[in-house]
């Protein structure tokens, strides 16, 4: 469709950072070098950065909104000096067992962002480190998906 946006959405924990197991602290953020490059060659051709994550840690306990979204704001700094701007973080602070739409390999969170951005779902990208969760979730929305990292 013509007039509606296309974005990147990116996988956070073990794709655009390192994952150290509910990765909250600031002292443990590390971004790829390696994925640099790939997202400034979609930001220059004026796709938004939207960052997708499942923050399960949140649901469990570990740590609250706050840490998460005082993490999120470090990232988009760090990556801002690199010329990527991040256009939103979008979560799913649920644990697996509470079945919602927004924990990914479910679409609740692309569908989201599209509404809200007006983002052409079938011509924007998945980028993530998990075939059987970003992977997933873009094929069942009939997306592009970039495996990166990878554990499976």
């Amino acid at each position: 469709m013509t007039g509606k946006r296309k974005a990147i959405f990116v996988d956070r924990d073990g794709t655009l950072n390192y994952d150290k197991g509910y990765t909250h602290n600031l002292s443990d953020l590390k971004i790829y070098d390696d994925i640099i490059p790939l997202l400034i060659d979609y930001y220059e051709k004026n796709f938004l950065i939207i960052v997708i994550t499942n923050q399960s840690g949140i649901g469990r306990g570990y740590y609250t909104v706050e840490e998460m979204e005082s993490f999120n704001r470090e990232i988009a700094k760090e990556l801002i000096y690199k010329g990527i701007k991040i256009e939103d973080f979008f979560y799913c602070p649920h644990t697996p067992d509470q079945g919602c739409r927004c924990r990914k390999p479910e679409t609740g969170l692309i569908e989201e962002a599209a509404i809200k951005y007006d983002i052409d779902i079938s011509n924007s990208v998945v980028i993530g480190d998990r075939e059987s969760v970003d992977g997933e979730m873009a094929r069942k929305l009939g997306m592009k998906f970039i495996k990166v990292h990878g554990y499976d």
